[in-house]
């Protein structure tokens, strides 16, 4: 099976393109964070939009990006991978290169 890691800044493109697709009515803003402060190498984005889908729509349409799953019972993270299907009908494996994305919205203003 072949594996394939789409860099964070692809990632972020096809994060933007797959929430206008699916919500085109809806402006939304990303912004880069710079990790926790136990973690600095988490690669993450903020997300905030007005108006719009709720929290949970969102979150459950842009899981799919997200490198890394939280284990809220042992406080861990883990790496995770998603598999699509190729043009010819193969099996990749796709690890995206963005740890966690920050919902927040809908929210009144985008940044402050």
């Amino acid at each position: 099976m072949q594996r394939v890691t789409i860099s964070i800044e692809e990632t972020v493109e096809r994060l933007m393109k797959a929430l206008e697709e699916q919500y085109p009515d809806t402006l939304f803003a990303l912004r880069r964070g710079e990790g926790t402060e136990s973690r600095r190498d988490l690669r993450s984005v903020d997300l905030v939009w007005i108006d719009g889908p709720s929290r949970e729509e969102v979150e459950e349409s842009i899981d799919r990006f997200q490198g890394v799953t939280w284990d809220p019972r042992s406080g861990t993270l883990e790496s995770r991978s998603h598999f699509q299907v190729a043009e010819d009908g193969s099996l990749v494996q796709v690890h995206y290169d963005l740890d966690y994305i920050f919902c927040d919205g809908p929210t009144r203003a985008l940044y402050r």
